[in-house]
């Protein structure tokens, strides 16, 4: 009897948006993605500093807010011709340093998750990864605002607050749609400063991250994100912040929003 061809697995677009520990964890994240998968996309709104509802970024530029750029519009065109959508909202928390108030931050990323769920997509979520009241004294607090946020008017205790309820907003939203997972335990990985994952760690972070959206797709993971790996990629995002995003002398790949 003879057997018809396999047919070649369906293509999966991955839509990646979030910040710096997004942005240094880019390459090894879709290396690690591509090698589990055979035909895969990448689309991606990304960078340091970078916010959902709020312009953001670092010294002399900053970005569209990843809720108003064509990210999405892009990603529904790609689910328009059949291709399968997994989304990653990731590094939700500047906004809020920068002022913007809880209530905005989730109907912004309300916005963001509804649309893709229009088109089937699977959305990964990571909450904040630290509970500023527990985690955090208001000294430790005041000396990361000096030097990440140094415009920011939000107090300790107005960061607190926020976090609590966004992050209630994704555990809920989580709980109302089974295409909407949030992907738990990322404080185990966070670096000295509690925003950014620690360079030693960030390699488990990512795989973990990675792998729970590779089971979520039905996919077995290739094998974990290494260490090495993820050195390689921060280098890559340090030379495109410095010649794509400050410098301006080399163009913005089209896949980058």
């Amino acid at each position: 009897m003879q057997t018809s061809p396999r047919q070649p697995d369906p293509a999966i677009l991955f839509v990646l948006c979030g910040a710096s520990n997004l942005a240094r964890a880019y390459s090894a994240l879709t290396r690690h993605l591509s090698q589990s998968i055979s035909q895969t996309q990448f689309i991606n709104a990304l960078g340091p500093g970078r916010g959902y509802c709020a312009r953001g970024g670092l010294l002399n530029f900053s970005y569209t807010p990843i809720g108003e750029c064509e990210v999405m519009r892009s990603a529904d065109e790609f689910a328009q011709h059949g291709s399968r959508v997994a989304v990653l909202l990731t590094d939700i928390g500047n906004d809020i340093m920068y002022g913007i108030s809880d209530q905005s931050l989730i109907k912004c990323l309300d916005a963001l998750i509804e649309q893709p769920l229009g088109w089937n997509a699977e959305i990964f979520l990571t909450a904040f990864h630290i509970d500023i009241s527990r985690d955090l004294r208001k000294h430790s607090f005041k000396l990361l605002k000096t030097l990440f946020y140094p415009k920011s008017p939000v107090t300790f205790d107005q960061a607190d607050s926020a976090v609590k309820r966004v992050n209630h907003f994704l555990q809920e939203k989580s709980e109302q749609n089974k295409r909407v997972h949030l992907v738990s335990g990322m404080e185990v990985y966070s670096g000295w400063d509690k925003i950014h994952y620690s360079l030693l760690k960030s390699h488990l972070a990512w795989s973990h991250v990675a792998n729970e959206m590779l089971i979520t797709l039905g996919v077995a993971p290739a094998r974990k994100i290494g260490l090495d790996s993820m050195l390689i990629s921060s280098c890559h995002s340090l030379n495109r912040l410095i010649a794509t995003d400050m410098l301006k002398i080399r163009k913005r790949s089209k896949e980058f929003f």
